[in-house]
């Protein structure tokens, strides 16, 4: 009996500072997980024990398409970026003051991970919280997620960590998009391969004033074309399905919201069809007047007429099939598209 009372005392005495995790258990934990802590049901207690000694940045998402949650899908990327800039300069999780932070983050699971979310009594996601060192594991801040993301969300987000852990060391490296990197140098060097073999046609493609309008036009509506829009409001890029089985490219039936890519969309679209027409205005008249006599100053007119009616062809058909993508696009936005000027009494 007196044994007993005895282990009761040593478990409700010491077994706390003896479990309490250190710095160094958790730079040991994040190394094994390769920068960002996974939490689950068998060791988030463990972790966010109440005897902590540093800052825990923590991440609730669910990134499983089934969820169809896309914010969380724009995050997870945006948190891991945080995570791998710090460790980068601090690889043991410390600042240069000794201010220890932490990242840690449950992608819901049912079988692995629920108690974290009940703990937290999260019902929807994502949600970004913020443990102080020595602070109870159910005592915790939110830090609220900026709607436009990218880089300006992760700032953001960094500024915030900075203000209220006084770590001025945190520094943002954005990783290198090298598919980017190498799809810009292939068409650099296949633009200059081709600009070298065909000279002369090259000169007159840069001089040609009607090539330039045509580019300045499409490339203003292309850019402009919702911008503002979306960097005041915040859209984010694409949505889900409700089963998570598909991408949504357009919000049908909502004409004062849309998606990012959507902009994106209109902005090819009124391009393509400004360009159309352009060419059948300024371009088309000057082709037939370059095929209207051969190098020797010989009229070439069925040549001429051919290369007029090939262009000029090719211009209305793509001004209506994409005008007709245009139409496509409205009537998503607005079911009772299209509108009738006159309405016929038969059928």
């Amino acid at each position: 009996m007196r044994f007993t009372q005895l282990a009761v005392f040593f478990a409700a005495f010491f077994l706390p500072f003896i479990s309490a995790i250190s710095n160094e258990k958790l730079s040991k934990e994040a190394s094994r997980y390769k920068g960002i802590i996974q939490l689950t049901n068998n060791n988030f207690k463990r972790i966010l024990d109440s005897k902590r000694e540093a800052y825990i940045v923590v991440l609730l998402t669910a990134t499983n398409a089934q969820v169809g949650c896309t914010l969380c899908m724009e995050l997870d990327p945006e948190f891991s970026m945080m995570a791998d800039s710090w460790y980068k300069d601090h690889p043991e999780g410390l600042s240069e003051s000794g201010t220890g932070m932490f990242f840690a983050r449950a992608d819901f699971d049912p079988k692995k991970n629920s108690d974290v979310f009940m703990h937290f009594k999260v019902n929807n996601v994502p949600r970004l919280l913020f443990l102080t060192p020595q602070g109870d594991p159910s005592s915790f801040s939110q830090i609220n997620l900026p709607g436009e993301g990218g880089m300006t969300r992760v700032l953001a987000i960094v500024n915030t960590l900075r203000d209220a852990t006084g770590i001025s060391d945190f520094k943002i490296y954005q990783p290198i998009n090298w598919g980017s990197v190498f799809v810009t140098a292939f068409a650099t060097a296949a633009v200059t391969l081709l600009v070298k073999k065909y000279k002369p046609v090259a000169a007159k493609l840069i001089t040609s004033k009607y090539v330039w309008g045509l580019a300045t036009v499409f490339v203003i509506i292309l850019w402009n074309a919702g911008y503002m829009f979306n960097s005041i409001r915040g859209s984010q890029f694409a949505g889900m399905t409700q089963d998570g089985s598909a991408v949504i490219y357009f919000m049908e039936g909502q004409q004062q919201n849309q998606f990012g890519i959507e902009t994106q969309i209109v902005g090819v679209i009124y391009g393509v069809l400004a360009s159309c027409v352009a060419g059948l205005v300024l371009f088309v008249p000057y082709a037939k007047q370059f095929y209207a006599t051969d190098k020797s100053g010989r009229p070439t007119l069925s040549k001429a007429c051919f290369v007029e009616f090939s262009l000029t062809l090719s211009f209305l058909v793509t001004l209506y099939l994409v005008y007709g993508a245009l139409t496509g696009v409205f009537k998503l936005k607005s079911p009772g598209y299209p509108f009738k000027l006159i309405k016929f009494p038969f059928h």
